[in-house]
């Protein structure tokens, strides 16, 4: 069997990983999984012989990005990261990309192993030659070096678990780091999640996720009699802290990709009080077939194309430039957040103020139908992944 060298892949960064590591309340812990697209109930489960710590979990030589990685702890014994896709899978290639310390390759070699009857046996060495140092051009980038990016043809194999090993000799300084991990069936590669949603921008700048679970999608509100839809953003952090900001009238809202707008809600008109406890009592118990003055208030629809629509609810005010039909960029700003379509609002009052933010993949909203805990994985990663607006 084969193994090619190709360039390296491009630059994607992560963020604010461990943010969403810290908000989430997750430890780093040898194992985890992560779901292959948007909906689904696919998920990969992945395990390691150690984690140098919460930034080089073993998802991070998962994620399709060059520049996390996952790196052991120091140690005298072989490391190793295994990947189990729970069923049987067809695998055509696998690519192997080392990671780096101090612009220094954590990974002579390394060596392919799949499970056969109980027992791991060596299916393919995999060495990386040429320098153990980027070279000037690299580093400037950010980047891994040219040769480093293997890839072990396996000629088509059927197998529900495989692991890259990596001996004693393989490591540098009792250490192990690796990229990337990528498993191909055909042309295309399995992605952490779904690609089309990696390196969005933040809604909101520095933007936190929901305190709690009524802030994701599938939680129930009992006062429409129905189910939550997106992501409630209430908090923001100032440059430099985690210290939760709440969001006001003044907090600016932008939009998540360039596209086109969709909705643009310039003839808003609030609901007096009457109206929206008449509207929230007939939704308690009757299905929506129509809604003409929803309880999402002033709103922004952007069609990004590929599939992916976004939606910013209870805007206090739209910024002038955000017509139906016109076109945005990525980081452009649309709007302020509010308290528009809530019943503050109808008081006349501006208690309640946030954005809810819906992502709708393929015609459904992000989260239909997925567990909480899948919910807040989801939009864990897309939070890491997200560009600040403005940076």
């Amino acid at each position: 069997m084969e193994i090619r060298k190709n360039p390296a892949a491009g630059i994607a960064a992560i963020v604010c990983t461990l943010l969403c590591i810290l908000l989430l309340g997750v430890k780093a812990r040898g194992g985890d999984y992560f779901i292959i697209g948007a909906n689904t109930a696919q998920k990969v489960r992945w395990e390691v012989s150690s984690s140098h710590g919460p930034n080089h979990t073993g998802i991070m030589a998962l994620d399709s990005d060059i520049e996390s990685s996952w790196r052991s702890a120091r140690s005298e014994s072989p490391q190793w990261l295994s990947v189990d896709f729970g069923a049987k899978r067809l695998l055509t290639k696998i690519v192997i990309v080392p990671g780096y310390r101090d612009n220094y390759r954590m990974l002579r070699y390394c060596i392919v192993q799949f499970l056969h009857n109980g027992e791991w046996f060596d299916f393919k060495r995999v060495d990386f030659n040429g320098h153990a140092r980027r070279g000037l051009l690299a580093r400037l980038a950010g980047a891994s070096g040219t040769g480093d990016r293997m890839v072990v043809d396996l000629g088509g194999v059927d197998a529900s678990m495989f692991r890259v090993f990596i001996p004693e000799e393989g490591k540098v300084d009792g250490q192990a780091a690796i990229a990337e991990v990528e498993c191909f069936v055909g042309a295309n590669s399995l992605r952490y999640f779904d690609g089309r949603l990696k390196g969005m921008c933040m809604p909101v700048r520095n933007a936190l996720l929901p305190p709690n679970d009524a802030g994701f999608p599938n939680a129930p509100r009992a006062y429409r009699g129905g189910t939550h839809a997106g992501l409630d953003i209430y908090s923001t952090f100032a440059d430099g802290s985690y210290e939760a900001i709440p969001v006001d009238f003044t907090t600016l809202v932008y939009a998540a990709d360039r596209g086109t707008v969709i909705r643009a809600d310039w003839k808003y008109e609030a609901l007096t009080p009457g109206q929206w406890k008449q509207q929230s009592d007939y939704t308690k118990s009757n299905p929506r077939t129509f809604v003409l003055r929803s309880f999402g208030g002033r709103q922004v629809w952007i069609d990004h194309g590929n599939g992916v629509v976004t939606t910013y609810n209870h805007l206090s005010e739209i910024d002038r430039k955000v017509v139906a039909g016109g076109k945005v960029s990525k980081g452009q700003r649309i709007g302020r957040v509010g308290n528009s379509g809530l019943l503050g609002e109808a008081e006349g009052k501006k208690y309640g103020a946030h954005l809810h933010f819906e992502i709708w993949v393929d015609g459904f909203y992000l989260g239909y139908g997925m567990a909480l805990a899948d919910v807040k994985k989801y939009f864990s990663w897309i939070f890491a992944t997200a560009e600040q607006p403005g940076d």
